[in-house]
Parts: structure tokens; C-alpha cells; sequence
């Protein structure tokens, strides 16, 4: 497996939010400090004294099926950001009137991403593994998300100058799993599609994408999760044993 992963491979391209950084912690602790803000709003105070565990689902759930729609230009980023709020709350909160979901979802989808960037942090053993493959492959990020979010957490890791591409979706007008955005990588790499290795958590956007580019991919899963017809090439459940994986190949 070890020689056949890395076998001609010239450089390994990683995906960011839960691949290297810790985007569940950050959202959910961030989410947290949003609902307590509410928990004595005339409507939204009992559901979110009692248990904030089938909203936090349900925002999921919308968020997942927003960001497809970002990604296919029918939503723009700004919609975005305070529609994952304001759907969700329709659901969970059926006496709110859409107009009453709008304005909410517009307070609490600004606060959120002010208080989203107060919890960043690295996934356990990512500086270590960057550290370790620097000298020996070219690196690279291609991540889905907002432009200034992304450029922030490189920013505030000191990764900026460690990658030798960073192909952002917001930037270039294109998402993963569009093969678009792999070509880009590619030409910026200076690579053909097989001497690449990919590295993310989310099996459709990262993996297959990566897959029908014609990429070698790694997926990171941090709960085991049984897919017989992975199109993975290799599969670990953190970065330390990514780390191990490599260290032979």
C-alpha cells in the first residue's frame, strides 16, 4: 500500500477544514456562544435552553445541502451565510414567520462569523506531518470555503509561504468536486494528474473529485466509516496515522 501510494508522486495536495484544521470544533464551539445569546428570546428560548443538539443537527443537514447550491452558483456566498440560519430556524422553530427567520438568521449567521475565527486550530499532528513531507513533496491546499476565512487561518498558522499552491473555490470560481479545480492545482504544480496525491475528509468533494481527476487520494476519517465501494486509495482515521503511512513511501 505504502509504495503504491506514493509511487511517482511529486506532490500531496491537502484539503483544510477538518483535514488540517479543526473546523467541527470551531463551528460547534462557535455556534454554542451563538445560541446562548438566545436562550431568552420570546421563541427561540425554550428550544435552546433545553438542548441545542437537534438544532446543531438540523444546521448541518441545511448547511450541507446550502453549500451545494453555493457551489453550483444558484446561492451566493452572502446568501449563504445568514440562509443556513434562517432555514434551519423555519424547521426547528415553526411559529417564526419567514420574515422573522430572515432578520434572525441575519443576526446570528454575522455573529457567528465573528465568533467562528476565536476557535481555530490545527487538527492533531498537522504541523508534525507538514513538517515532514515539506522537503520532500511540493504542497498544496485546495479548500471550498470564503476567501477571507480560508487566507485567515494560513495566515494565523504560518502556513502562507509552506504551500506552493493554495487554489481557494471563492477565488477562482469554482468547487470541488468540480474537476476544474484540480486542473488548476495541476498547472500550478506543474503536475500530471497521477504524479498527485490528495488528502481530505469528505469522501464526495474530496475524494471523488480528486478520483475522477485522475488524483491518488487519502481519506481522513475521523469516525470509521464503512464504505465498501470506496474510491479511495487508501483510507486512516487521523494525521499521525497518515504520518505512519507515509513515512516508508
Amino acid at each position: 500500500m505504502q509504495q503504491s501510494l506514493l509511487r511517482g508522486i511529486k506532490a500531496i495536495v491537502f484539503d483544510l477544514d477538518n483535514t488540517l484544521i479543526d473546523h467541527a470544533f470551531a463551528e460547534k464551539e462557535a455556534m454554542m456562544r451563538v445560541l446562548a445569546a438566545y436562550t431568552e428570546h420570546t421563541q427561540l428560548g425554550e428550544l435552546f435552553r433545553s438542548t441545542t443538539a437537534p438544532f446543531l443537527a438540523a444546521y448541518r443537514r441545511v448547511n450541507e445541502t446550502l453549500w451545494l447550491d453555493f457551489a453550483f452558483r444558484r446561492i451566493s456566498g452572502e446568501e449563504l451565510k445568514w440562509m443556513r440560519f434562517a432555514k434551519t430556524l423555519q424547521t426547528q422553530v415553526p411559529s417564526l414567520t419567514e420574515a422573522e427567520a430572515i432578520t434572525l438568521g441575519k443576526e446570528m449567521g454575522a455573529e457567528y462569523m465573528r465568533l467562528y475565527r476565536e476557535h481555530w486550530r490545527v487538527l492533531e499532528g498537522a504541523n508534525a506531518l507538514l513538517d515532514i513531507l515539506k522537503d520532500r513533496f511540493k504542497l498544496g491546499v485546495i479548500t471550498n470555503g470564503f476567501t477571507e476565512q480560508q487566507r485567515g487561518k494560513l495566515a494565523q498558522f504560518a502556513w502562507q509561504d509552506l504551500f506552493h499552491t493554495v487554489v481557494l473555490s471563492e477565488e477562482v470560481g469554482v468547487m470541488k468536486p468540480h474537476r476544474e479545480i484540480f486542473t488548476i492545482a495541476e498547472k500550478q504544480l506543474e503536475c500530471l494528474p497521477e504524479e498527485l496525491l490528495y488528502v481530505g475528509d469528505n469522501y464526495v468533494s474530496d475524494i471523488e473529485g480528486a478520483h475522477t481527476a485522475g488524483w491518488r487520494t487519502v481519506w481522513l476519517q475521523q469516525e470509521k466509516i464503512e464504505k465498501p465501494e470506496s474510491l479511495a486509495t487508501a483510507c486512516v482515521q487521523s494525521l499521525p496515522e497518515l504520518q505512519e503511512l507515509l513515512k516508508h513511501g
